[in-house]
C-alpha cells in the first residue's frame, strides 16, 4: 500500500502519546509516515520541496499546558508554508485558528444562528465586570486559548467575581470569554465527532457540574501538578466518576454540528453541546479540531474509527497526487 503514496504522511503532533492509535493503524497498513514533534522545530521559508503526501494537523491549545507554549503560535506559520507549497493538510490553518481560539468559535455560532451560551468577550481585567452587567449569574470566564479546561473560572455572584476580577488569568493570548453559565441536563454534554462531513458517532459524557477538563481528546482530568510536567495528561481513556456511551444526536443538531464543522475548516474533529437543564435548548460551546476519538471505542460505539481516519488520510493523499 506504500506505493499509493508519493511521500510519507506528516503527523503534526507535539503530544507523546495522543497519535499512538493513529500510528498503529497506519503501521498495519504498512503505511509511510513521519511524527513531526514542533515543540522543537523549524524550517525555511526557501525550501520549495513537497517531503509530505499529506500533513495530519493534530495540534491542541493545550499544548501550552505541557511546556510547548510556542506550538501555539508557531503552528499558523508552519500549516501556511505546506499549504503553500500544494501539500493537503487535513485540518488545515483556517481549522486550527478556529481551534484555538473560543472567540472565533462564539463569532461562527453567532453567524451560522445556532445557540450557544450568552457571551462578552474581553481582553482586559476591568472589562470582566462591566460585561458582567449584561450576564446572568452564575457566569464563567474562560480563557480563548483553551486546553483541558484550563483557567476556566465560576462566579456565583457578582461579590465574588469582584473579589477576584484583579488576578484572574487570561491565558496565552490575554483574551477572555465571559460567559453565563448553563446547567445541563443530568450533568451531561454530547460531543458530536465528524468526519469528512459526515457525522461519524455522538458520545454523551456525564461528569461533575464542576468539572471543565474535557480534553480534546476525550473525557481526561489534567492532574494538579506544574504544566511542564503533563506530558501525559490525557491519556485516552475514560477517567473514574465519568459515563460515556454512545449517543444518537438529534438529526437537526447533527446537521448543525456538521454546518460548524464546514464552516470552520474542520475535517475530523468534535462539535461539543449541552442541553439546558432549565429551558430544554441546545447550547452549542466547543468547537475541537482535535481527536482522539473515544477510549474504547470498539466496547464504547461498536466500531473503531482509526480505520475510517486511515482510509480518509490516503483518499487526500492520493487525490492530490492525481492532481500533479
Amino acid at each position: 500500500m506504500k506505493d499509493l503514496l508519493s511521500a510519507p504522511i506528516g503527523i503534526l503532533d507535539e503530544h507523546p502519546e495522543w497519535s499512538a492509535r493513529l500510528i498503529a493503524e497506519l503501521e498495519h497498513r504498512r503505511l509511510p509516515f513521519e511524527k513531526i514533534d514542533h515543540s522543537n522545530h523549524g524550517f525555511d521559508p526557501r525550501d520549495w520541496a513537497a517531503r509530505y503526501s499529506v500533513v495530519v494537523n493534530r495540534t491542541s491549545p493545550s499544548s501550552h499546558r505541557r511546556g510547548h507554549g510556542s506550538v501555539l503560535f508557531y503552528t499558523e506559520a508552519l500549516l501556511a508554508h505546506w499549504e503553500a507549497l500544494g501539500v493537503p493538510v487535513i485540518n488545515p490553518v483556517r481549522a486550527y485558528r478556529f481551534e484555538k481560539s473560543k472567540a472565533l468559535q462564539i463569532g461562527l455560532f453567532e453567524r451560522l444562528d445556532v445557540n450557544y451560551p450568552r457571551t462578552i468577550i474581553v481582553n482586559h481585567r476591568d472589562q470582566v465586570l462591566k460585561a458582567s452587567g449584561d450576564l446572568r449569574f452564575p457566569i464563567l470566564v474562560k480563557p480563548n486559548v483553551g486546553g483541558s479546561g484550563a483557567l476556566i473560572e465560576r462566579f456565583d455572584s457578582r461579590a465574588d467575581l469582584e473579589a477576584r476580577a484583579a488576578a484572574l488569568d487570561f491565558g496565552p493570548d490575554g483574551t477572555a470569554l465571559v460567559q453565563e453559565f448553563v446547567e445541563s441536563q443530568d450533568g451531561a454534554i454530547v460531543r458530536v465527532e465528524v468526519l469528512d462531513d459526515r457525522y461519524l458517532y455522538a458520545i454523551r459524557i456525564v461528569r461533575p457540574a464542576s468539572d471543565f477538563n474535557l480534553c480534546p481528546a476525550d473525557i481526561c482530568r489534567v492532574p494538579e501538578a506544574p504544566a511542564s510536567a503533563d506530558l501525559s495528561a490525557c491519556p485516552v481513556e475514560t477517567k473514574p466518576g465519568l459515563q460515556v456511551t454512545r449517543y444518537d444526536a438529534p438529526p437537526d443538531v447533527v446537521d448543525q454540528a456538521r454546518a460548524l464543522a464546514r464552516a470552520a475548516s474542520i475535517d475530523v474533529g468534535g462539535i461539543e453541546y449541552l442541553v439546558g437543564r432549565d429551558d430544554g435548548r441546545v447550547y452549542f460551546y466547543d468547537v475541537n479540531a482535535t481527536s482522539n476519538f473515544v477510549a474504547n471505542a470498539p466496547a464504547v460505539l461498536g466500531f473503531d474509527p482509526f480505520p475510517q481516519l486511515a482510509d480518509y488520510i490516503v483518499r487526500v493523499a492520493t487525490r492530490a497526487a492525481d492532481r500533479n
